[in-house]
């Protein structure tokens, strides 16, 4: 599995800051949740194959926490989100409750786990949509990463794992049936890289969006246009007179000529017509 992690920029520390960093962490105290969330991943890390990617501590909106780690792969899109949480608790349906140490009852605890795995779901959803960006079906997992937890489940809404159940939870990741090919796997990672990251942009080309088509179309290229060819708009037609190149006398003896024609023709029909 890939785990990828935002990269921060370092700043110049003076030798009191660098030594105080440096104490910090060495020390576990203060970190439990981090260090349970640490000991799930790597259990995900050893599982889960190259095909998998999990994002982890980005911070996809401008204002408040990072994001829960988010897993992409073959079987979908799901949020894990992992709590710390020790003691007696019940999940019924999206209700959730906790048993009290003194009157060992069951009572409503806050917050409510599942329904706020469930609320992450949501968001990246909605941040997904926000942004044009076609996904499958976002799956909230509730996972318990101290092994001092106790859950009495009935017909929980949403998947809860506990430390033991982990190993289940990836053979189900494995077993699944493919939702997201590899190309859309890294398309998903990198658009969430990009929310969390405006510098960072998807290479051109590389995208596709779920349904397996191009993002990013080829450039049109125009046909070339055959080469222009002048047309007149006018052709010269010499005049009869220069064409034939003929004087004026002549032009009165062809005048006559024709005249004489045209009586002996007029003559001739006029005989014909008497004689029948």
């Amino acid at each position: 599995m890939k785990l990828i992690e935002p990269t921060h920029k370092t700043t110049k520390q003076n030798r009191l800051q660098g030594y105080f960093s440096r104490v910090s962490q060495l020390l576990p105290a203060g970190k439990p949740s981090t260090q349970g969330e640490e000991t799930v991943l790597a259990r995900f890390q050893r599982g889960l194959d190259n095909r998998f990617i999990m994002l982890r501590n980005h911070q996809l909106e401008k204002l408040g926490p990072p994001f829960p780690p988010i897993l992409v792969g073959p079987a979908g899109l799901a949020v894990l989100n992992i709590s710390q949480e020790k003691g007696f608790f019940k999940a019924k349906d999206d209700s959730w409750w906790r048993m009290n140490k003194n009157s060992h009852r069951f009572d409503p605890a806050r917050p409510n786990l599942i329904k706020q795995s469930q609320e992450y779901a949501k968001k990246l959803a909605m941040l997904l949509d926000v942004r044009g960006k076609v996904h499958p079906e976002v799956t909230p997992i509730l996972i318990f990463a101290n092994p001092g937890v106790n859950i009495e489940t009935i017909n929980p809404a949403i998947r809860i794992v506990l430390m033991d159940g982990i190993d289940s939870l990836i053979s189900t990741f494995l077993k699944s049936e493919e939702v997201l090919r590899p190309i859309q796997i890294n398309y998903l990672a990198e658009t969430l890289e990009v929310m969390a990251n405006p510098e960072k942009a998807i290479p051109k080309g590389e995208g596709e969006d779920f349904f397996g088509q191009d993002l990013i179309l080829p450039d049109k290229k125009t046909p070339p246009k055959p080469p222009a060819i002048p047309v007149p708009t006018e052709i010269p037609i010499p005049p009869v007179e220069e064409k034939l190149q003929l004087s004026s006398k002549q032009w009165i003896i062809l005048g006559v000529l024709l005249i004489i024609t045209i009586v002996v023709l007029l003559v001739a029909i006029l005989f014909a017509l008497n004689i029948i």
